[in-house]
């Protein structure tokens, strides 16, 4: 039986109406032993702190575990609940889970904390800049009758970075303060919503108000707050929501928590707040598969009370006004998804024999602090969460995650100067060998044009895109009418002369080059498919560029010397309509071709040299690199062997270096990027040119300097990396 000790009245959360005489009753029965930890019995009945040992207080001493079987000297949940000596984070000079949670209790009961902070941001100047709305305010607080409406306008897409959120507990401050305000609306003007946290600020020091202290602020306040919620609510946003007292949203919003992605969890009670609402099943299911969920299904699930087609800010107006004056609850004190104990614990240990058998560290945890809502009370449960994502944020895997984040967003920058344009609605495709990329294009409600002069080979290509129809079809995936619309948007031709209003044209083969521009106006982007040899000669270059799949869901877009910013951004929109990911670069081979060549070779020579397939397939196993390896086993035995795994990622880090230095890549998170998005490489590792950040370019630079001895083609240092060891720098200060 797990057990957790009776909390003292100074550090028990208490709102309006105080904590229900149930709830302490509950938290005094389950009081531990004589040190206060948190414990559990050997056998069956097991809760959080799982394996062989428990934290028992037979067995220790100031925290510290003594001896005996059945001894945790880091139970998950006693540092949390404050019963420990001094944590790591208090020690770093966050306050204490302790003093954390008596801090969010006083702000409740008016003794201090977050409700009695000096408000001065109401009155100090705020600098006008990006992300900030016309006035120069992130937050206009404006009122409805008796309501007052928060107005998030923090463009591009209202991240909740520390001005939005210090912004926003000033103007919630303000309207809790102001007798003739009843309640509070939170909406948002753009896009969406708070779309999750300011991912910069993960792992630089807190800046007040931290997230979590935000939401506890909003949750606490004495006026009912609705969240009206439009677009995208996910991590943080969403987490803001919860700390709401009811959430409107449209129907054609989606809430979700993808933390899961970046190696961390929610940690502004997310994982706490949620499972009281909708149960560990489905909390563990968002958590952890990261994807959002449609507002209907939100609804349905209980994480949302309210879902309309239009008129946003009325519902939630209505509803802010039916709930002033009147009792409500917190999510924090909800016990929806709390009652059926035994589901809850079946979820629980569903999800962690799933998570156990991952490599990363995220999952695991969050199926802890899931299983903390139900074990612990919610301050103890919020303070287990954070410690946990503190935890977790410093994480080698997590700062991976977060690189390959703002790697692929670094990828997605269009030439200085260049507007981002619509996707072209009509496009070309000029070869019938091509022609795979005709159904994608109907499917994505395209025009398309199928030129071909030879007639067999268009009828065939014509043949190969109704089976693909008719397979989806039959399979369910595809309904006749849509399938009939897709044919009518496709038109066959067997001379070039078809292609005109084309906005965009695919090339087969650069032999068609010619016709195509005779037959396009100037400014129709002409993308020669899997080609990046642009003809230097040939005329219009501004519109040429290759269009190079280059693995995965990966479209490199080489563009040449004289190739328009225009044409660049034409052929990015496409691909992202597609449904692909886009990359410009300048290597006539590609990115990811070149590099990964680099490192098959370097796999031949070690091979070569004695070492065996299997032991170089495990060791590249956890990099996603064992396609590098010929006649590798099927299921290698994953290990860490630097010895090998250095060469061969040295090689390809040392390639990458080569095409930034020939000016063929504009940054080393690119060619990381091309090498997850198209090649496989572990996102949680980040790429070749984060691994080499992480060696160190001093350090790497001897290794390559070592190893050039015997193969000079491959790791003879690239002037770039000489460069780098020789000043101390590293890839991550040319991410631009």
């Amino acid at each position: 039986m797990l057990c957790r000790s009776r909390r003292s009245a100074a550090n028990a959360p208490c709102d309006d109406g105080g904590e229900s005489d149930d709830r302490q009753a509950a938290g005094t029965r389950r009081a531990a032993g004589a040190d206060g930890s948190l414990c559990r019995n050997a056998g069956p009945d097991r809760g959080i702190a799982r394996g062989n040992d428990a934290a028992c207080p037979d067995h220790t001493e100031n925290g510290r575990r003594t001896g005996g079987r059945g001894c945790r000297d880091r139970g998950r949940f006693r540092q949390y609940a404050g019963l420990t000596p001094q944590s790591r984070r208090e020690r770093a000079g966050d306050p204490s889970p302790k003093t954390a949670a008596k801090a969010w209790s006083d702000s409740k009961t008016g003794r201090g904390g977050i409700a009695n902070r000096p408000v001065w941001r109401l009155t100090a100047p705020m600098c006008k800049g990006a992300g900030m709305a016309e006035n120069g305010h992130p937050v206009r607080l404006e009122h409805r009758d008796t309501v007052a409406v928060l107005v998030l306008d923090s463009a591009p897409v209202n991240a909740l970075g520390k001005g939005l959120r210090a912004a926003i507990l000033a103007a919630l401050t303000k309207a809790e303060a102001d007798p003739a305000i009843t309640a509070i609306v939170i909406r948002a003007e753009g896009r969406s919503f708070p779309v999750g946290a300011d991912i910069s600020e993960f792992g630089q020091p807190p800046a007040d108000p931290a997230l979590p202290d935000l939401c506890d602020r909003i949750e606490a306040c004495t006026k009912p707050v609705v969240a009206a919620i439009h677009g995208t609510a996910l991590g943080g946003g969403l987490e803001l929501a919860l700390a709401a007292h009811a959430r409107v949203a449209l129907a054609s919003a989606r809430v979700g928590f993808p933390e899961v992605t970046l190696g961390i969890l929610p940690g502004a009670g997310g994982t706490q707040r949620l499972p009281r609402l909708i149960g560990a099943e489905h909390a563990l299911r968002l958590m952890l598969g990261g994807k959002p969920v449609q507002a209907a299904e939100a609804l349905a699930l209980g994480l949302l009370d309210e879902v309309v087609e239009d008129g946003l800010e009325a519902a939630a107006l209505r509803r802010a006004q039916a709930m002033a004056g009147q009792p409500f609850l917190r999510s924090s004190d909800r016990t929806d998804g709390l009652r059926d104990g035994i589901a809850f614990h079946r979820a629980i240990a569903s999800a962690r024999t799933k998570v156990e058998r991952g490599r990363l560290p995220a999952p695991a945890r969050i199926v802890d602090c899931v299983e903390a809502a139900q074990l612990l009370p919610f301050d103890m449960g919020q303070a287990f969460e954070r410690a946990a994502f503190d935890d977790l944020v410093g994480t080698p895997e997590a700062q991976a995650l977060r690189h390959a984040f703002f790697a692929e967003r670094g990828a997605q920058r269009l030439p200085v100067g260049t507007v981002s344009p619509p996707a072209p609605r009509r496009i070309g495709i000029f070869g019938a060998r091509t022609a795979d990329l005709a159904l994608p294009a109907l499917m994505a409600g395209l025009e398309v044009v199928l030129v071909d002069p030879n007639r067999p080979r268009l009828v065939e290509a014509l043949e190969r895109i109704a089976t693909a129809q008719e397979r989806q079809v039959t399979e369910g995936h595809m309904q006749p009418a849509a399938r009939d619309a897709q044919w009518a948007r496709l038109t066959p031709a067997l001379g070039a002369a078809a292609l005109e209003g084309c906005e965009l044209v695919l090339l087969g083969e650069a032999g068609f080059l010619a016709e195509a521009v005779e037959a396009t106006m100037p400014g129709t982007t002409l993308a020669l498919i899997g080609r990046a040899d642009l003809a230097a000669d040939a005329a219009r270059m501004a519109d040429i560029l290759g269009f190079r799949p280059a693995g995965g869901r990966l479209i490199e877009v080489v563009a040449g010397p004289q190739t328009s910013g225009a044409a660049q951004a034409r052929a990015i929109a496409l691909a992202r309509r597609l449904g692909m990911e886009a990359l410009r670069c300048a290597a006539p081979g590609g990115i990811g071709a070149r590099v990964m060549a680099k490192g098959r070779a370097a796999v031949a020579y070690l091979i070569a040299q004695g070492e065996t397939p299997a032991a170089l397939a495990g060791a590249l196993l956890d990099y996603g690199l064992k396609s590098l390896v010929p006649d590798a086993p099927e299921q290698p035995a994953a290990a860490v062997v630097p010895r090998l795994s250095g060469r061969v990622l040295g090689a390809m880090a040392n390639e990458g270096a080569r095409l930034l230095g020939e000016g063929l890549v504009a940054r080393p998170s690119d060619v990381d990027f091309a090498l997850m998005a198209g090649n496989g490489f572990a996102r949680w590792q980040g790429g070749p040119m984060f691994w080499a950040d992480r060696r160190g370019p001093i350090l790497l630079r001897h290794d390559l300097q070592g190893w050039a001895e015997e193969r000079p083609d491959l790791w003879s240092p690239a002037p770039l990396i000489e460069d780098l060891g020789a000043r101390g720098g590293h890839f991550a200060d040319l991410n631009r």
